[in-house]
C-alpha cells in the first residue's frame, strides 16, 4: 500500500500511496509504517499522492503527524500530484500553508 525511498544521505524520504484513498482504513497502516520505516536524518517528506483520489480526517489527521516530525527540523511535507479533489480538501483546511503542494 506504502513504498517508502530514502535519498543516498536519508535526507529525503519519499512515500509512495498505493491507493485510491487515503482515509481511515489506510491512515492507522500509514503511521504504523511511518514509524517502523523512520530515520532519524529525515528532514524532508514528499508523498507522492498521484493515485489518491479522496482523503478523509483520518488521512488528514496521519499527514499532519508527518508535519510535525519534519517541522521540528523547521522543513514541511511536500504532498505531490494531488488530484482537484484531495487539493480541494487541503485547501478548505488551510493546509496548503502548511504542506507545499506541487505537480510534477
Amino acid at each position: 500500500m506504502f513504498e517508502f525511498d530514502f535519498s543516498p544521505d536519508d535526507r529525503v524520504l519519499t512515500i509512495v500511496v498505493n491507493d485510491d484513498k487515503f482515509d481511515i482504513t489506510s491512515a492507522a497502516d500509514f503511521r504504523r509504517e511511518v514509524r517502523k520505516n523512520w530515520r532519524d536524518g529525515v528532514e524532508d517528506v514528499v508523498m507522492d499522492f498521484s493515485k489518491v483520489q479522496f482523503v478523509d480526517s483520518s488521512g488528514v489527521g496521519a499527514l499532519v503527524s508527518v508535519h510535525k516530525r519534519v517541522a521540528e527540523k523547521g522543513n514541511a511535507v511536500t504532498l505531490k500530484n494531488c488530484c482537484p479533489a484531495v487539493t480541494s480538501v487541503i485547501e478548505l483546511l488551510r493546509l496548503h500553508r502548511v504542506f507545499n503542494l506541487v505537480r510534477d
